[in-house]
């Protein structure tokens, strides 16, 4: 019998923000107040809590997915680290957060492997769902795992990123693009750039 497993997100509250003179546009959706986080405890590579508390200080970009995607994540995980030096140059605070949906498969070791792949900077990050689903929920970002009785489950995620502030509230987040051969979406890498440099201009204002 199909299992299923689904958490729902979402960005009620939010809205969508065009401003040229501060370099954003419609790819970001920003928070009209940061929200703050109420208290999580994650597990990251070196089997250490990451709880709310490692946002601080940080501009963080949160994404979900898993090891085992076949699309979205390893070309999501490959455009962010192509812009990171971009990011970096902008704020120095920067930490790239990729949050595991399948804690099942997706062993320390691996996901430490996984994320070295792409940057050695990247942290990498999951927990049971009982603890994950809380966590992901309130930054806005969804997950679902269908028919988890098979060897090769998938794992249904948005394709956002989710933006951490400094204070540790959720600030905004960068919504995909549709890529139009493949119809996959995908975060553009320039736009994303372009907003989060907006972003940091502001809040140094």
């Amino acid at each position: 019998m199909a299992a299923a497993l689904v958490v729902a997100g979402t960005l009620s509250g939010a809205y969508w923000y065009a401003d040229k003179k501060n370099n954003l546009t419609e790819a970001v959706v920003i928070y009209p107040e940061p929200r703050s986080l109420t208290p999580f405890t994650l597990t990251d590579t070196d089997e250490q809590p990451f709880t709310e508390q490692n946002l601080n200080d940080h501009w963080s970009l949160v994404f979900v997915g898993y090891t085992h995607c076949p699309d979205i994540c390893p070309t999501t995980l490959s455009d962010l680290a192509r812009i990171y030096p971009e990011l970096t140059a902008i704020s120095d605070k920067v930490q790239v957060v990729f949050v595991s949906a399948d804690p099942a498969r997706d062993t320390p070791e691996r996901l430490k492997a996984y994320t070295r792949y792409f940057n050695p900077d990247f942290v990498a990050v999951t927990a049971e769902h009982d603890r994950l689903m809380p966590a992901v929920q309130q930054l806005g970002l969804i997950y679902g795992i269908f028919n988890r009785d098979a060897d090769n489950y998938l794992v249904d995620h948005s394709a956002s990123v989710a933006l951490i502030n400094p204070n540790g509230q959720l600030h905004a987040s960068f919504r995909p693009d549709f890529d139009e051969q493949s119809e996959m979406p995908l975060v553009n890498g320039p736009e994303l750039v372009k907003n989060f440099s907006g972003i940091v201009a502001r809040w140094r204002d």
